[in-house]
């Protein structure tokens, strides 16, 4: 299975695991949290805004919404992010 490399699992293994039935079936894997080093922009929320627009103004795709949500995990409900909050943006691994 090749997992689309805006997914939010592009980083992730697959590996093949039997169902409830004893069926194998292909599955994306869980991995650790890993410390990170990124280059960020700082941004500052607007009211009413949406993180795929942010992502879609950043990145050209609304899908790639993770990768703000993956910088902030202080931010848990990205639907109720107020407004004048500073988040960060990354801009790829340093």
């Amino acid at each position: 299975m090749a997992i689309s490399l805006t997914s939010r699992y592009q980083r992730h293994a697959t590996a093949l695991v039997r169902d409830r039935r004893g069926n194998l079936q292909l599955a994306v894997m869980s991995r650790a949290p890993e410390n990170q080093s990124l280059r960020v922009s700082d941004y500052r929320w607007r009211s009413h805004e949406r993180v795929d627009d942010v992502s879609t103004r950043y990145y050209g795709s609304e899908t790639s919404w993770w990768m703000i949500a993956e910088a902030n995990p202080r931010v848990l409900d990205w639907t109720q992010v107020p407004a004048g909050m500073q988040i960060m943006v990354p801009r790829g691994l340093a």
